[in-house]
C-alpha cells in the first residue's frame, strides 16, 4: 500500500510527449458525463476491469503527503502546484479527477497533457489515454511508436509505477499488442515473451480476479499459438489452448460485461482453432456489441466488435 500511495505524489523528470495531432473521439460523448459527484458514484463500475482501484480524493492525497514527505518534495519540483499542505490536497485531487473524467469521456489528448502536468500520479491516466488512442484511433503508422512510448515512459518511472495496477496493465497490454504485430525475432530480441507473462503474473498475484489482466493473459497465449503453433508454443513458451480457455473463463467470472473481454476471446478462438470455433466466436462478438458502453473506452471496444462481427458474418454468408 505504501508503494501505491507513493506513486500518486512522486514526479520523475521525464520528457513530456506531445499529442497535438491526435484525432478527436469520433462518437457521441454525451453519455459519458462524470462531472461533479457523478465520478465518485460511478468509479467502482468505471474501473471494474482493474479489479478495484482507489478513488483519488483529497483524503487519500493528504494521507500520502503525510506518509511520504520525500515524494512531496519531488512533486514540488515538478511544478504541479502541490506542496504537501493539507489545504492543497483537495485542489490536487480535483485536478487528478478531472484527468480521469477526460479519459472516460474520450478527450485523450487533453488527458495526456493534463495528466503529465501532475507528476507520476497523473502519468497513470495520461499513459492509459495514450494506450487507448494508439489501439483505436491512431493511424497505423503511429501505433507502434505510441505503444513503445508507453512502455518506455513507464520503465523510466521505475518501481514507483510498478505498484500501480493500471500502469502495470498498460505496459503489459502495450507489449502484448506489439508482440502480435512484430516479427518473432524482434519480439524475442526485446524479451517480450518473457516479460509479458511475468508482468501479468505480478498483477494477478495482487489482484487474482482482475478481468483485464486475465483476458490479456488468455489473448497473449492465443497470440503465441497463432505465431508459432500449439506444439512449439507449449514446449518453448509454456502456453496452451487449455490455459487460454481458463484465463478467459476466469475473466468472465470476474466480470462478464466488458466488451473487450468478449471480442478478445473471439479473436483468440480464431487464432487457436481457426474455423472450427467460428460460431462460438460469433457468439462472443454478439455479446460484446450488446453491451451498453459507460465510457469512451467501451464505446471504442463496442465499435471494434461491430466491425469484427460484420466481417465474420460476411465470411459466414460466403461459405
Amino acid at each position: 500500500m505504501r508503494r501505491l500511495l507513493l506513486v500518486l505524489l512522486t514526479c520523475l523528470c521525464l520528457p513530456a510527449l506531445g499529442a497535438d495531432n491526435w484525432k478527436p473521439f469520433p462518437y457521441d460523448q454525451s453519455a459519458f458525463d462524470y462531472s461533479g459527484d457523478k465520478l465518485r458514484a460511478a468509479w467502482p463500475r468505471l474501473t471494474r476491469g482493474f479489479g478495484g482501484y482507489p478513488f483519488p480524493d483529497a483524503t487519500w492525497v493528504t494521507k500520502m503527503a503525510a506518509a511520504h514527505p520525500d515524494a512531496v518534495a519531488k512533486t514540488v519540483a515538478s511544478g504541479s502546484g502541490f506542496s504537501g499542505k493539507p489545504e492543497e490536497a483537495r485542489t490536487y485531487a480535483e485536478k487528478l479527477q478531472d484527468v480521469w473524467r477526460k479519459v472516460f469521456r474520450g478527450d485523450f489528448a487533453q488527458a495526456k497533457q493534463d495528466g503529465l502536468a501532475l507528476g507520476v500520479g497523473g502519468q497513470v491516466p495520461a499513459m492509459f489515454a495514450q494506450v487507448l488512442y494508439a489501439m483505436f484511433l491512431a493511424p497505423a503508422s503511429d501505433k507502434q511508436q505510441l505503444l513503445e512510448e508507453v512502455i518506455s515512459y513507464t520503465d523510466q518511472a521505475g518501481p514507483l509505477l510498478n505498484a500501480d495496477p493500471i500502469a502495470q496493465f498498460g505496459r503489459a497490454y502495450a507489449k502484448a499488442r506489439l508482440a502480435e504485430e512484430l516479427p518473432v525475432p524482434v519480439v524475442l530480441k526485446r524479451g517480450y515473451t518473457g516479460e509479458i507473462p511475468k508482468e501479468l503474473d505480478a498483477i494477478l498475484a495482487e489482484r487474482p480476479n482482475q478481468p483485464f489482466a486475465l483476458a490479456l493473459y488468455g489473448g497473449y497465449q492465443a497470440g503465441v499459438i497463432r505465431k508459432v503453433g500449439k506444439l512449439v508454443g507449449r514446449m518453448t513458451y509454456g502456453v496452451s489452448a487449455d490455459q487460454m480457455e481458463q484465463y478467459f473463463a476466469r475473466s468472465f467470472r470476474a466480470s462478464d460485461d466488458l466488451p473487450i473481454g468478449h471480442y478478445e476471446y473471439a479473436n483468440a478462438l480464431g487464432y487457436v482453432y481457426g474455423d472450427d470455433q467460428h460460431e462460438k466466436a460469433l457468439e462472443q462478438l454478439r455479446k460484446a456489441v450488446a453491451i451498453k458502453p459507460i465510457n469512451a473506452m467501451e464505446a471504442l471496444e463496442v465499435a471494434r466488435a461491430k466491425q469484427l462481427l460484420k466481417t465474420a458474418e460476411e465470411q459466414t454468408a460466403q461459405r
